[in-house]
C-alpha cells in the first residue's frame, strides 16, 4: 500500500518501531448484496436512534449525542447508496476505450 501523504508515512515508520507485529488489516471483498445489507442494518439503527431520541428530553445531553449520531448514519447511508449506483472500475475503463472519438485528422 502506498501512502499518499508523507506524513502518514513518518507515523507508520514510527509505529511499527513501537510494535513490530502491526500490521495492515488485508482487504475485504465486498459484493453489492452485502452493501444492500449493511444498508438495511443502518436503517433500523437509525430509525431505533429516532425514537429514542424523540422521547428523550428537549435539550438534554442524550438528544445532542442521538442527533450527531443520527446525522453520521445518513452520511454513511448516503455514501453507501453512492457506491451501489457507481459502477466497478474496471467496467467504465472498459466501456470507455470501446467508444473513443476516432483520431483527428
Amino acid at each position: 500500500m502506498q501512502f499518499v501523504s508523507p506524513y502518514q508515512g513518518q507515523y507508520a515508520v514510527v509505529l511499527s518501531a513501537q510494535s513490530p507485529s502491526l500490521e495492515l488489516p488485508a482487504p475485504t471483498d465486498v459484493t453489492p448484496e452485502d452493501v444492500r445489507q449493511m444498508i438495511i442494518y443502518l436503517r433500523k439503527a437509525k430509525d431505533r436512534a429516532m425514537a429514542i431520541r424523540d422521547r428523550s428530553p428537549a435539550g438534554s445531553y442524550m438528544e445532542s449525542v442521538l442527533t450527531r449520531t443520527i446525522d453520521g448514519i445518513t452520511l454513511e447511508l448516503s455514501q453507501l447508496d453512492y457506491l451501489l449506483a457507481r459502477k466497478p472500475a474496471e467496467t467504465a475503463e472498459a466501456a470507455s476505450s470501446a467508444r473513443r472519438m476516432r483520431p483527428a485528422i
